[in-house]
């Protein structure tokens, strides 16, 4: 494991890289830029290599001609050497040779210029001479992105995330689908959703492919069958295919909707999204998912199958997707969650599956990293940035999750490390205030040493916000932590605690899962319906819900000082009406769920009592409804910018049924 990042004297500046590379020592002087730069490379044919991106730093930073044949001026020497390792490259600045990059193979080359294109950015003509040796930890550094739970992203959004995973060092990229592509038989599901076409699929392999980033097909196979299964063409394939008709709940999409695994039609269905999708893309490998499988034995598979175990039909079904697989020559990633439940499950898989080994808590038990490394299968472990169901991503949380998922994977022998973002109840969360994750990723699968939090947030100011102060992402981190009172999650609970709007009616399931996510010590009288239910939620979270005043100082407070430093602009995928937009959001739920504690019965808790000293009333309570519906609006810009349509519909109603909530002045 590396040791140490990089050397300086106190009078050379120092460059602000992500990630750090393994080696970085400055030698004296600097090497100066002249009106024109020549890129000489032995080699032309590099398809991968960002030459024009390099050529369009320059240009745009020193305002100078390039060229790619060798005149006078500044020299930038592109070539390959073989004593370097495959991935591994070295960048060296001087002030007789100029700079000079070398790598063990085409791709250590672009890491390479990717590193040199970070050092452009943040200097004059005046570059420092250095020395980097460089290689990562990882062979394998890969992004999952949710593109199916409520957003699906424009083409041009995701070329421009495929640029930040280029310059950050990625080199896979996946993107999680349950439904919302256009399968030819799936038209009930993605219907209304604009969904991804075989065209964009296509187009994004080949962006990524120019980019050295290997585009990975990510496909819900088997559990979270959510949408697919609640269509009239393909319900009878689930485990509970009476559910199909229930009221939609972001809750219960997480929850249920596994495929009958003891059905042979529910196995040529599976095989048939696998055999439509996979041509699409150049990579072997193929990630099924099968994570979460909660109803795996429960429904019709335990009438149809009495005489299996949950081991057998999860281990059966796997294996027949596997042959699937090898029918068209790809290499099968399964999520490693429901195989780690039982050593029998795991025994019955096929050895050639790639684990996907999923953690996302700060701290992280290593035991299940140590036991797929010891039946010596291939893993990769996969942290996450932290963002689902949140406005804000919980970056603290992230930055410790990535690491130290980091430090275990070198540990127990991983391949590689997917960083994933999902977009659980409806995507709420923004994908360009995920950058900040993205590079923790960066730096942890590259090179994971020991780097304080606070060191980490000042080199993402500086290098992705082009914040000099270093302040941006100290103020970022602190919303999740300092700046809520009631979340978007804890919202959509106390919302669909309701079986269908309107009707007053509890929802059991949506009240079993909200009783054990507390662990137990919230349970709900099913004789008493909704409102009451909803009361004991609130009531149970009054000490939270109180904080409102000091998080809404927090969140002006935060937004404030990332705005003055921003001054106008967009930085790294972050603008001055982007924060607002969220920050709002936020603050108008703190006020919301103040109201609601209010109707709960509540209010001799809260500090929210007009001149008069009564609660407040049904007047100010239409006036935070409306200023929800205004808030709204805006988000819906901000939402469009970088997506389609999709499911912006289901943000809208929470929202709107919120403002229902209030004006009627009743839970």
């Amino acid at each position: 494991m590396p040791t140490s990042e990089h050397k300086a004297d106190d009078a050379t500046r120092r460059l602000t890289l992500i990630p750090a590379p393994v080696t970085l020592e400055y030698t004296h002087g600097t090497a100066l830029i002249g009106p024109l730069v020549t890129i000489e490379d032995a080699d032309q044919s590099w398809e991968t290599l960002p030459i024009e991106q390099l050529s369009d730093e320059l240009r745009h930073r020193y305002g100078v001609t390039v060229l790619r044949r060798r005149t006078h001026g500044t020299v930038i020497s592109l070539g390959l050497d073989s004593r370097l390792a495959h991935d591994e490259y070295t960048l060296d600045v001087s002030e007789s040779e100029g700079i000079r990059v070398r790598g063990g193979s085409e791709s250590g080359l672009r890491y390479g210029l990717q590193t040199l294109r970070q050092v452009i950015g943040q200097t004059s003509r005046a570059i420092p001479c250095l020395h980097i040796q460089d290689k990562p930890a990882f062979p394998v550094r890969a992004y999952s992105l949710d593109v199916t739970r409520g957003r699906v992203p424009t083409m041009e959004f995701l070329i421009w995330f495929v640029d930040q995973l280029a310059l950050y060092k990625y080199n896979q990229f996946q993107l999680y689908v349950e439904h919302a592509f256009a399968f030819v038989e799936l038209s009930e599901a993605w219907r209304g959703t604009d969904p991804l076409t075989a065209a964009d699929i296509t187009y994004l392999d080949e962006y990524c492919a120019r980019r050295g980033i290997e585009l990975v097909p990510s496909l819900a196979t088997f559990g979270h069958m959510y949408m697919n299964l609640r269509t009239r063409e393909h319900r009878g394939l689930g485990e509970f295919p009476e559910d199909a008709d229930r009221p939609f709940s972001f809750i219960e999409r997480m929850e249920h909707h596994t495929l009958n695994a003891a059905d042979p039609k529910a196995h040529d269905f599976a095989s048939r999204l696998i055999e439509e999708y996979a041509p699409l893309f150049r990579s072997k490998s193929f990630n099924i998912g099968g994570d979460e499988t909660f109803d795996l034995g429960r429904g019709r598979s335990a009438q149809d199958a009495p005489e299996a175990g949950r081991d057998e039909l999860y281990a059966g079904f796997v294996r027949d997707l596997c042959e699937t697989l090898s029918r068209h020559g790809r290499q099968p990633m399964l999520w490693a969650d429901i195989a780690l439940e039982s050593p029998r499950t795991m025994d019955l898989l096929p050895g050639d599956i790639t684990m996907l080994n999923w953690m996302y808590e700060p701290q992280i038990d290593e035991s299940n990293i140590q036991t797929i490394a010891a039946q010596g299968r291939r893993q990769f472990v996969c942290p996450a940035v932290r963002a689902w169901s949140r406005f804000f991503p919980d970056y603290a949380g992230a930055w410790l999750n990535t690491y130290h998922m980091a430090l275990a994977g070198v540990k127990y022998g991983a391949e590689g490390m997917v960083v994933t973002d999902w977009g659980d109840y409806g995507h709420v969360n923004d994908p360009r205030l995920s950058v900040p994750g993205l590079c923790y990723g960066a730096q942890n699968a590259w090179n994971p040493i020991e780097i304080d939090a606070h060191e980490m947030n000042r080199r993402i100011s500086v290098l992705v916000y082009g914040d000099e102060s270093g302040r941006i992402m100290d103020c970022l981190a602190r919303i999740d932590s300092d700046g809520v009172s009631f979340p978007w999650d804890l919202a959509v609970q106390v919302l669909e605690l309701e079986y269908g709007s309107g009707t007053g009616m509890l929802n059991t399931d949506v009240a079993s899962y909200v009783e054990r996510s507390c662990g137990g010590e919230l349970v709900f009288d099913r004789t008493l319906g909704c409102a009451d239910a909803r009361r004991r939620l609130l009531l149970r979270n009054h000490a939270r819900l109180e904080r409102r005043r000091d998080c809404d100082r927090a969140l002006i407070d935060c937004g404030s000082a990332v705005v003055a430093v921003l001054d106008g602009s967009a930085r790294g995928g972050l603008n001055p009406e982007l924060l607002w937009v969220m920050l709002d959001g936020q603050r108008l739920f703190n006020r919301l769920g103040e109201e609601l504690l209010v109707l709960a019965g509540g209010e001799d808790a809260c500090d929210i009592k007009d001149v008069t000293g009564r609660a407040l009333d049904a007047s100010r309570r239409a006036r935070l409804a409306a200023d929800l519906e205004l808030w709204f609006e805006r988000y819906r810009v901000q939402w469009l910018s970088i997506g389609r349509y999709a499911e912006l519909a289901r943000i809208a109603h929470v929202v709107w049924s919120f403002a229902d909530i209030l004006r009627r002045g009743a839970l």
